[in-house]
């Protein structure tokens, strides 16, 4: 019994697809999933999605907006998904200011949103997403034109 219960471990763990990859790069991607790949390259790193709809693949805790056929979103709400300054969800504003000091915080929509990145049409940007003090979603995005 506790063979099989190891070996189910085990195999769950091994079923992640985004374990090994687990690493928030601002302007560029996280979950193994970079801006501008396509469908067939998202699924070839993260399998099927558990969803589709809006433009968009969705996997636990994690989804992938598309606009005409490349990656523009990636957002999670994953906390073992981590910047290489320790960042993500769970992260307090004060951390995400202290790690990236040219981050623009305000108010949006009811919560908070850090922002690394210009913000201009074209440009790639890194949203932290804030509710009571705390990341709750890391998106990386590609803004339109």
């Amino acid at each position: 019994m506790r063979r099989t219960l190891v070996l189910v471990l085990v195999g769950a763990v091994l079923a992640l697809p985004a374990a090994a990859t687990a690493t928030i790069r601002p302007q560029k991607g996280m979950s193994g999933v970079s801006l501008g790949m396509t469908k067939a390259q998202v699924q070839a790193k993260l399998g099927r999605p558990i969803g589709t709809g809006g433009g968009r693949y969705y996997y636990a805790r994690v989804w992938v907006g598309f606009r005409l056929g490349r990656v523009v979103e990636i957002t999670t709400t994953r906390s073992s998904e981590r910047t290489a300054s320790g960042v993500g969800v769970d992260s307090s504003e004060a951390q995400v200011r202290r790690a990236y000091p040219s981050v623009t915080c305000g108010p949006s929509g009811g919560f908070r949103k850090c922002r690394l990145g210009s913000g201009s049409p074209g440009t790639r940007a890194t949203d932290f997403l804030l509710g009571r003090g705390k990341v709750l979603q890391v998106s990386i995005v590609l803004l339109p034109r």
